[in-house]
Formats: C-alpha cells, structure tokens, sequence
C-alpha cells in the first residue's frame, strides 16, 4: 500500500511531519481527503468501520498500522491458521496456489 500511495502522489500527507510550504490550506485539505479516499478503496469492508471516521490521512495510516502491523500472538496465530487450512484445488492453476501461499 505504501508504494501504491508514492505512485499516486498520495504520500505527502501520510508520511509528511508537516504541511509543506508550497501547499495552501486546501490544497493540503483535499490531498488528506483524497489519500484517505484511497486507503479506504483497498481496505476490507469488516475493517472500515473501524477506520471511518478518520478524516486525516496520517492518522488513518497509524490506526491501520496499529490494527495490522502489530507481532501479536493473535495476529501470528491468524497467520499459521491460514498456512495450515491453505490447500491445493484440483483444476487450479499452480501459479495462482502458489500466489496464495
């Protein structure tokens, strides 16, 4: 997702420290709201509620961290439970049964 946001040219409000000079009060509003429009496009739907009511893009970035990137047990247990039910189907291409591992 990060290098999606650099592409785009979504990056400055979610990994800036502050506002750039060379940006107006709006300009720096709407680049907020367009990057966090386009965080949210890629987030799953039984997260989003979890993160709809952000409207700064740093912040939204943070609590997606902080539901995600986090080395819990829980989020490791969640891990080695999907490797272990992860299966090959009859008819699948090997291509695509590997991209799932």
């Amino acid at each position: 997702m990060e290098y999606l946001l650099y592409v785009k040219d979504y990056y400055l409000p979610v990994f800036a420290e502050q506002k750039p000079e060379d940006k107006s009060d709006t300009e720096w509003t709407l680049l907020h709201c367009q990057a966090c429009g386009y965080i949210r496009q890629w987030v799953d739907d039984n997260v989003l509620n979890h993160v709809s009511e952000e409207t700064h893009a740093r912040s939204l970035w943070n609590k997606l961290e902080q539901l995600y990137a986090q080395k819990t047990g829980n989020n490791m247990l969640f891990l080695i439970k999907k490797l272990l039910g992860l299966k090959y189907g009859d008819g699948t291409p090997l291509p695509d049964h590997l991209n799932a591992y």
